[in-house]
């Protein structure tokens, strides 16, 4: 009897359908494709050579290469040059059986962009457990980094300018006793060299007073908008710098039309040309020449009347590989004495007046650069527009 219960049993007994067991791993595989493929990020495996076997559709969108053309081929194809001893570092570490995470690096696309990625790498291992291969998901962080960059910036910039107000303000104060002092001075009877001393002591106070007031902008500028005649600003410019150009032999040219006045905030305007005139000195030979011109224009694309403003020098010229970065703020090549906030400031003056910046630079002896500057002739309403040419 218990033979035949057991039979019994046996027979009602359900077996497992080897075509269903199929189904079902069909199934998985079909889901976890679909899910590779609707990601966002780049996912890639690769085998233990660093060659591509497969490649998702994201990976397509951020590294430029369509599968058939990337799968067969090294993955140090998105890696640029210098940091090829990435594969090498995530290699050994899948070998070993172990996990790279969130590994931040930069990648380079198809059109030789470069991107900033966070990297997960995995081991894939064959049913008895042995490494045969990677599994690669890549994050394009390259929007995150950016705002990460540009709040950071916004955070420095912030300080400085307040430090800079607070130095301003601490600087003005004994300049307003010294000048007060000069002026007490120059009442009282003094040789004619004793004049002169104290008129050069003026000047040197003048200058301070006017770097001072420079740094205290950079945080705010309160003065109102006023009708210049733009040959005597360019000329008191140039006399905050006359003590440069005698110590460097450097001549000064000056072509400016008679008459060229421009409506907007004189602290402004000397701030921008301030910092072109010394830029021009600083890259300015022993016995160089500068050229400073100003001449009635009109914008390039409105046809607005406005006044142009060029300063030129036979100096060294700007490297090649700094005038993407010129305008950036914090950039420098005078290392010692640059705070890099200069250009920026230039660029972002006229930007709020509606004006621009246009410059031209060569390395050749003797053929310097040219820095030139628009202003509308009114008050416009700020518009954004710059506009460079190497």
């Amino acid at each position: 009897m218990g033979t035949q219960k057991s039979k019994e049993t046996d027979a009602h007994t359900p077996h497992p359908d080897p075509n269903s067991v199929i189904s079902d791993e069909a199934e998985k595989a079909m889901q976890l494709a679909a899910i590779v493929e609707s990601s966002d990020d780049a996912i890639v495996s690769k085998d233990l050579n660093g060659i591509v076997t497969s490649w998702n559709s994201s990976a397509e969108r951020i590294f430029g290469y369509k599968a058939e053309e990337i799968i067969g081929k090294p993955i140090t194809l998105i890696i640029p040059p210098e940091l090829q001893s990435d594969e090498f570092m995530i290699l050994s570490r899948i070998r070993a059986g172990q996990r790279v995470e969130h590994f931040q690096t930069v990648r380079m696309t198809k059109q030789g962009e470069r991107i900033d990625v966070s990297l997960t790498v995995s081991p894939v291992k064959d049913p008895q457990g042995k490494v045969i291969g990677a599994a690669k998901i890549a994050r394009d962080i390259t929007q995150q980094k950016r705002l990460e960059a540009s709040l950071q910036m916004s955070e420095r910039l912030a300080s400085v300018g307040r430090l800079a107000a607070t130095v301003a303000h601490e600087i003005n104060n004994p300049l307003e006793a010294i000048t007060n002092f000069i002026y007490l001075a120059k009442q009282q009877a003094v040789s004619e060299k004793g004049k002169r001393y104290l008129a050069a002591a003026d000047q040197e106070i003048k200058r301070v007073a006017h770097i001072a007031q420079q740094t205290l902008g950079f945080y705010r500028d309160n003065s109102q908008p006023t009708t210049l005649q733009v040959a005597d600003v360019i000329e008191d410019v140039l006399a905050i710098y006359e003590r440069k150009f005698k110590y460097k032999l450097l001549h000064v040219e000056r072509q400016i039309e008679p008459g060229v006045t421009l409506f907007t905030m004189e602290g402004e305007l000397k701030q921008i040309l301030s910092n072109l005139v010394i830029n021009a000195i600083d890259a300015s030979k022993e016995g160089g020449k500068i050229w400073v011109r100003a001449r009635s224009s009109h914008h390039f694309q409105s046809g607005e009347r406005g006044v142009r403003i060029t300063v030129a020098d036979n100096g060294i010229g700007i490297p090649q590989e700094n005038r993407e970065r010129l305008f950036a703020p914090f950039f420098t090549t005078k290392k010692q004495v640059g705070t890099g906030l200069g250009l920026w400031i230039t660029k972002d003056l006229l930007e709020k007046k509606g004006g621009h910046i246009r410059f031209r630079s060569s390395n050749r002896e003797r053929s310097g650069t040219v820095m030139s500057i628009y202003l509308p002739q009114g008050g416009p309403e700020p518009r954004r527009h710059v506009e460079l040419v190497a």
